[in-house]
């Protein structure tokens, strides 16, 4: 879910501007979780999410100088975590995960599913990005932000630096596709269908 508007500590930003290393470890301590996380749904499994998520911190440290406070510190390094997402997809060499090696306790999992429902929710989760790979990455991170991490299109617009239009055209068009290809595969066809966040989890 996208995360809440909050106040930032003004120390703490001070701090990392400053270049303080226990303001840094405190901002890095504060956000890696769910770094890791947002980084892990748009890319699916991959075995450099753990480089993925330090190529977002060292950005974000190299580039706090620059910091204004226009947004929050969880939004601003969830933005730099989304262009890393998709400067990884675009290279075309990210190493894929088989997906019967990839461990169900390195994945987010809905507490109030019993086992064997989380079991099966999280093989729905990698067929389904497996399908996902064939789909243009700014239009797969767009779709998968407003869908599954729940953004407003305004939310994906800012934070993939496009306009509301373009997103909302991203957006349409990878649910189209994504339709296209689970066409047969009924348990798929009705999680795209309902484009909930729960499902995904």
């Amino acid at each position: 879910m996208a995360p809440a508007a909050t106040s930032d500590d003004p120390a703490l930003v001070a701090g990392c501007r400053a270049g303080e290393a226990t303001s840094l470890e405190q901002f890095f301590v504060t956000h890696v979780h769910y770094v890791e996380r947002v980084i892990s749904r748009l890319t699916g499994p991959t075995p450099d999410l753990e480089d993925l998520v330090q190529t977002t911190f060292i950005q974000a440290f190299q580039s706090f100088g620059r910091y204004r406070g226009e947004a929050s510190l969880k939004t601003w390094v969830t933005r730099i975590a989304v262009h890393t997402a998709l400067h990884q997809l675009r290279s075309g060499v990210r190493r894929a995960v088989p997906l019967e090696l990839v461990s169900d306790a390195d994945e987010p999992s809905d507490p109030t599913e019993a086992p064997d429902q989380q079991a099966a929710s999280r093989q729905l989760a990698r067929r389904l990005h497996a399908l996902l790979d064939r789909i243009a990455p700014k239009k797969r991170v767009a779709f998968l932000l407003y869908t599954v991490e729940e953004y407003s299109i305004e939310e994906v617009a800012a934070l993939t630096e496009a306009s509301k239009a373009a997103t909302k055209s991203r957006i349409w068009f990878a649910r189209r596709e994504l339709m296209a290809l689970v066409k047969g595969q009924q348990d798929l066809q009705q999680l795209v269908e309902s484009s909930g966040a729960q499902s995904w989890r």
